[in-house]
């Protein structure tokens, strides 16, 4: 018997033959025989991108207005507590530990995946601390994730892209139709993809849900007169409503609107119209987060941006961070990309948006055997652009430190620098330890 997390982390990475199995059957099996009763309230968010930072502005929110959450979301960055949190804070390991014990003895020969395990232990510390809004990531598709066994009081999906092909189809029609299995018959469905895949928007019509799209029936807009920004959604009784918007946010304001939105659909005693301060001070970790290096000073942004629409935001952010400096104006600084990736990512994709922002690429890998080779990024990076300016290395640790460095002997004005960490949550998990600890 495992004595400790750690332990219990390598036992449940053993237990299922396969990293990835999707199937409802074993872990409906399993809470089933625990009795694991669904939370007062249930938001379940799917999606491509932007999962995590609705999750995290909903998190903040209910926090903030004194309600009783729990929040279920993969992957971590540092350590798997990330995983499952109360009121905002990370379980400690006597709680996850006591979890995994009770779900061993339950299962029996029934074999769980790690996913399955880590589902099943957050739904069995909700009904212990008895939250009374739980919020549940997606962790691959929809239909048949782990987190689908219990029933939304609110569906959500954010933005669908290009990703996990292999799992869920080549086309954004087929991904989407996978992520709608998180819908239920008549139930709320809120969309906050601006341009949803028809797939989606038939499946809802399907199940009758009551279904608000992003830009149509809620959204943000520009007071003509004040100029100012404000979310307009509709509240559960059909009534339409308005609040103020904070005039900046760590959050794309499309996620937090899907958010807001969210939130109005479920009934919750967040008081959206006094959401802005909040807002403005939610900055979910390694999301377009900007900070500095401890040890150099240079100025450094973390995204786990891993597939070719987060890479586009990604870009998009740091253009319009440039947009006051000309292309010839030394103010403009160096962007200098740290970068690994996956390579089972549209890796060639990713890194011809990249090329329009990075001025020198510091190309490394982490300790996955699932991780492209330096050398092979290189090369498609040459192949795309011969002229690029490029360093390789063979751990991201290196990498980051030879960026930040740079950056600091060779600027004119160390503030108008700007080092980028992207590429996966492992690339963005191993700089940040570096940047912010």
């Amino acid at each position: 018997m495992p004595s400790n997390l750690q332990e219990w982390l390598t036992h449940i990475s053993r237990v299922h033959p396969r990293e990835i199995e999707l199937g409802l059957g074993r872990v409906q099996c399993i809470a089933q025989a625990m009795s694991l009763s669904k939370p007062s309230k249930v938001i379940t968010v799917a999606g491509t991108n932007g999962k995590g930072s609705v999750v995290s502005v909903m998190e903040s929110l209910l926090c903030h207005a004194g309600v009783s959450v729990g929040a279920y979301t993969s992957p971590h960055l540092h350590c798997f507590n990330e995983r499952i949190r109360l009121q905002g804070l990370p379980c400690d390991d006597g709680l996850i530990c006591e979890a995994f014990s009770e779900i061993d003895a339950i299962r029996g020969e029934v074999s769980l995946s790690y996913f399955e395990f880590a589902t099943l232990a957050a739904l069995w510390i909700f009904r212990r601390k008895r939250v009374s809004v739980a919020l549940l990531e997606v962790g691959l598709g929809g239909r048949l994730d782990a987190v689908n066994i219990l029933d939304p009081d609110v569906s959500v999906i954010t933005a669908v892209g290009l990703d996990h092909q292999d799992w869920l189809g080549d086309s954004r029609e087929e991904i989407g139709l996978e992520k709608a299995g998180i819908l239920r018959e008549g139930g709320n469905f809120v969309c906050g993809d601006p341009d949803p895949p028809l797939s989606v928007i038939r499946k809802a019509r399907e199940l009758s849900c009551l279904s608000l799209y992003q830009g149509q029936e809620f959204g943000l807009r520009t007071d003509k007169q004040s100029q100012e920004t404000q979310w307009w959604g509709v509240m559960p009784d059909g009534s339409g409503m308005c609040a103020a918007f904070p005039a900046a946010t760590a959050v794309l304001p499309v996620n937090v609107s899907t958010a807001l939105q969210a939130l109005a659909s479920a009934d919750t005693d967040v008081d959206l119209e006094q959401a802005a301060g909040i807002l403005a001070a939610v900055k979910p970790p390694g999301r377009q987060e900007l900070t500095q290096d401890r040890m150099t000073g240079a100025p450094v942004m973390l995204d786990v941006a891993h597939n070719p629409d987060s890479i586009d935001a990604l870009v998009y952010a740091v253009q319009r961070l440039r947009q006051p400096y000309s292309a010839l104006d030394h103010r403009r600084g160096t962007v200098r990309l740290v970068m690994a990736v996956m390579a089972d990512k549209d890796v060639e994709t990713m890194v011809a948006s990249l090329v329009s922002i990075a001025d020198i690429w510091y190309i490394a890998q982490v300790e996955d055997a699932r991780c492209l080779p330096s050398i092979e990024l290189g090369e498609k990076l040459k192949e795309l652009d011969p002229n690029a300016i490029m360093h390789c290395f063979d751990g991201v640790a290196e990498a980051y430190k030879a960026a930040c460095e740079d950056a600091v002997a060779q600027a004119i004005e160390v503030e108008r620098e700007l080092v980028i960490v992207a590429g996966s949550f492992h690339t963005v998990a191993a700089a940040r330890m570096l940047a912010k600890c």
